[in-house]
């Protein structure tokens, strides 16, 4: 049966906040203990696997907070929240000023470009708060976006790297980006190191019109988390995306899968998940949703079980046609 291994990158490396904290800051991606700690995970993940042809990849972390696509504050959070810390206790916040006078000969250049009055470089490494500020000039924006890049593309290649080293025969499925929170900057990053791309995407169907930059993306992709709920289970909560009743759930799934398989960047989607939430909640954060195939006394769903063995035994002729 072919399988999949996923893996957090958890440890004492120091962090970077994003503004849309989600499921706790950011990692400092330049703290050499960072780089240690990816590769003290993929070596967990890879002695689990042993090399296994079964499993066909590997997921790393989960919908990490890189920055809501909207305004110049959401999106570049993590570069403006970098800004603000002293360079001489942030590896991200070095990187950066590195970066920038890379870019611009004197400090004056800067200042002119941003339409901000940095007194010198030694202010900027000190640390300036641009969190509250209204107005931003073109310039500012670029080199936003070019720090952004930057941090995502050390964050891909740290763990790419890793994988490359001790589980070259298995894929990289990238971090399975909350669909809300991976802007151009993360995904051009992600583009150079991940092998499939992969998203957490709770809504009813694929909007084609929302998908259109899988396009430029052109890497094979996965849904790596969808359901529909309904309090008909006699759960407490319906989850993410409510159902009528389980029935339509079935109906619903339907419809979703069959929006995935008619796209053709999409390779695979992943349910979340195969049983129920605990009635009381599960342990860290009470969570007790309607999203499994079975109930947590391990009884199926029998609508949704009808609906996934039809969707699967002709998915390959809806996706290629009667050859």
């Amino acid at each position: 049966m072919p399988y999949f291994a996923n893996g957090w990158v958890i440890g004492d490396f120091k962090t970077v906040r994003s503004g849309m904290d989600y499921w706790g800051p950011m990692p400092d991606v330049f703290d050499p203990e960072f780089t240690r700690r990816a590769q003290v995970t993929v070596a967990v993940v890879a002695e689990e696997v042993k090399n296994n042809p079964w499993c066909i990849g590997v997921f790393i972390d989960n919908e990490k907070s890189w920055g809501r696509p909207g305004t110049t504050q959401t999106q570049f959070g993590i570069p403006l929240h970098a800004l603000d810390l002293n360079a001489s206790e942030s590896p991200v916040k070095a990187e950066f000023v590195r970066l920038l006078k890379e870019k611009y000969s004197t400090v004056d250049q800067l200042s002119t470009a941003w339409g901000k009055d940095i007194a010198s470089w030694t202010a900027l490494e000190a640390g300036m708060n641009y969190l509250e500020e209204e107005t931003f000039s073109d310039a500012m924006i670029a080199d936003l976006s070019m720090m952004l890049e930057a941090y995502a593309s050390k964050y891909f290649q740290v763990v790419h790297d890793a994988l490359a080293e001790v589980m070259p025969n298995h894929l990289y499925l990238g971090c399975r980006f909350a669909s809300w929170g991976m802007g151009k900057e993360v995904r051009t990053a992600a583009q150079k190191y991940v092998d499939v791309f992969s998203y957490n995407y709770y809504e009813e169907a694929v909007d084609p019109s929302y998908w259109k930059f899988l396009e430029e993306i052109d890497r094979p992709s996965i849904m790596g988390e969808f359901h529909m709920g309904t309090m008909e289970s006699g759960q407490f909560h319906p989850g993410i995306v409510f159902a009528s009743g389980l029935e339509d759930r079935a109906r619903m799934y339907t419809k979703f899968m069959e929006t995935v398989i008619d796209n053709p960047y999409f390779i695979a989607a992943h349910w979340f998940q195969y049983v129920d939430s605990p009635l009381t909640g599960r342990a860290h954060d009470g969570e007790n949703y309607n999203v499994g195939f079975v109930r947590s006394t391990d009884v199926p769903y029998r609508e949704l079980v009808d609906a996934a063995k039809k969707v699967n035994a002709t998915l390959y002729e809806r996706r290629f046609g009667n050859k």
